[in-house]
């Protein structure tokens, strides 16, 4: 099975900024400038310094009020970092991040060295990265950590932002910096699990096996059960397609652990996907109440009410997104996911082109530029618009021509206006970038398996996939697939059984194994699995067909 790029329920989680430690900084007016030797001369530098500890006073209290305290004074004393410092905390609690990295460039600007600032913009940073391995994530982690490691030199006690920092390194593959700083975290907390969990990656990173070995046995005998251990579980029972287990294992961590709470969003998707559509909407509902100005929980409501049918809600969640950070990428990409769900896939498109084609720097950047292009280039497809769909993902490469979701796109888009040639092209360049691209394995071998071309080739790209993602439900679709095409029905028994097991709502797969039930004469098997193919989502399937092959299996059952 080709898996486009969009997937079941996104979930684009904010960093949230930790709370300023600005009043432990050096003192928060510039040694000199024209502004502070004029407020000295005319006795405001002490009214300025009045405003800025009746704003740290606010703080947490009356977030508004505080806001007007700190103008106030920098009325008085524009270049004080430390004031733009503290705005910048307040702007980031609230979710309102491009207003927290200017005011945090506004301190740096005043002062190079200003922690409080650094730490801020390494975790507005760190919060734009996307697991796309995409040229402008890349920026981002380098970004970060430029910040960070500015943020904690000379081994200042801050335990979040070093395991961020950590975590930065182990993606750059910085193994070895990574220890050294999660060693550092460790001296003073011996004990604290999340470090320690980081520690055995980076030992594994690094291919110091004993370290590794030793640091895990340090892991369990302080935390047997963590809740990291946990999550990643749970991340391999989602991988399989089994919401319901998942989700019960999410509400076990939200319930019975401390901080457990910010797993709620992935609780609510898990629900979701899992038909229980209800209990997602009180999971957010609780999540809305008690985070208002969370972007990622209304952004997640306005998909799930729009799936429930719930328009009238949807609308109400997309217009809160809008109210909470009116230029956030969310905002067209809710309106279309909200529409898209009454299936409006034109008005779905028309939410998103005139961002697309605007083609803004900083999406570009944070890597909102590819989820809009995908997510128009679906729109388009579902609206039957497959030439305007090429159009539009064609320019954006042309925009982007390094950003690989996008080729990606492309090539999908290519295949689905049946342009098979420039298909096979965009995928085969995005293999030999990189060898160990599964999901361009597994495209281009289903794509090529499905036409019934080059099938020795094609069932070679799928074992490759699936050496990366053993398990994967679509890979194995695809390598049953494969071999139903070879007439290898026997081959294609267990992968195909494992694929419908693992995705029992996705109807092509299910008819896929009924297609091979139907070869090997188990008709009554066949038909089962063209009854669930018919109650499953039936995206990519012929209704009708299925169900006349449906019935003629009924009809041959009992004379095998």
């Amino acid at each position: 099975m080709a898996f486009a790029p969009s997937i079941v329920l996104v979930l684009a989680l904010a960093v949230q900024a930790p709370a300023s430690t600005a009043s432990s900084e050096a003192a928060p007016w510039p040694a000199s400038s024209s502004a502070s030797d004029s407020a000295t001369a005319t006795g405001d530098l002490g009214r300025a310094y009045y405003l800025f500890l009746q704003g740290l006073g606010l703080e947490g209290q009356d977030d508004a009020a505080a806001i007007v305290s700190f103008r106030q004074a920098l009325a008085i004393a524009p270049d004080a970092a430390a004031i733009h410092a503290e705005l910048a905390g307040i702007f980031a609690r609230q979710g309102q991040m491009t207003d927290a990295a200017a005011e945090a460039k506004r301190a740096l600007d005043a002062d190079p060295d200003n922690r409080t600032a650094h730490r801020l913009l390494g975790w507005i940073e760190a919060g734009t990265i996307r697991p796309d391995g995409s040229d402008a994530s890349t920026a981002a982690m380098t970004e970060a950590i430029g910040h960070l490691e500015k943020a904690v030199a000379g081994n200042v006690d801050d335990p979040a932002a070093e395991l961020v920092l950590s975590d930065l390194y182990l993606r750059t593959h910085q193994g070895a910096k990574a220890i050294t700083r999660l060693k550092h975290v460790l001296d003073d907390r011996p004990d604290y699990a999340p470090a320690q969990r980081m520690l055995v990656s980076a030992y594994e990173t690094t291919g110091d096996v004993a370290s590794a070995d030793a640091a895990r046995d340090a892991l369990d005998r302080s935390a047997p059960d963590t809740v990291g251990i946990r999550v990643r579980q749970i991340g391999q029972l989602e991988a399989g397609g089994d919401w319901k287990t998942a989700a019960s294992a999410w509400a076990d961590i939200v319930n019975g652990e401390a901080g457990g709470d910010i797993y709620r969003p992935r609780l609510a998707a898990a629900l979701a996907n899992n038909g229980d559509i209800d209990g997602a909407r009180r999971v957010l509902a609780d999540l809305a109440r008690d985070w208002p100005k969370d972007v990622s929980g209304w952004y997640l409501l306005a998909q799930i009410e729009a799936r429930a049918g719930h328009r009238d809600a949807a609308d109400a969640a997309v217009a809160r997104i809008r109210a909470i950070a009116p230029e956030d990428a969310r905002v067209p990409l809710a309106l279309a996911a909200t529409r898209s769900a009454r299936g409006d896939y034109r008005g779905a498109a028309s939410a998103l082109a005139s961002r697309v084609a605007e083609g803004r720097q900083a999406d570009v950047e944070s890597g909102d530029y590819a989820t809009m292009v995908g997510a128009l280039g679906d729109a388009l497809v579902h609206a039957g618009d497959r030439r305007g769909a090429v159009t539009v993902l064609d320019r954006a490469h042309a925009r982007v021509p390094d950003d690989d979701a996008i080729h990606f796109a492309l090539g999908a888009a290519y295949d689905e206006n049946k342009q098979y040639g420039e298909a096979e092209r965009v995928f085969r360049d995005l293999i030999a970038a990189d060898p160990n691209d599964a999901r361009a394995l597994n495209y281009l071998g289903y794509m090529l398996a499905d036409r019934g071309e080059k099938l020795p080739e094609a069932v070679d790209f799928i074992k490759r996939a699936l050496a990366i993602d053993r398990d994967n439900p679509a890979f194995l679709d695809s390598l049953g697939w494969a071999y139903v095409k070879l007439g290898q029905f026997d081959l294609a028994r267990d992968p195909l059984e494992r694929a419908a097991k693992g995705l029992p709502k996705v109807s092509v797969i299910q008819e896929h194994l009924g297609d091979l039930y139907f070869q090997l004469k188990r008709y009554a098997d066949a038909a089962t699995a063209f009854d669930r193919a018919l109650a499953g989502d039936r995206d990519g399937v012929d209704a009708g067909a299925l169900t006349k092959k449906r019935d003629r299996a009924r009809t041959l059952t009992g004379k095998s």
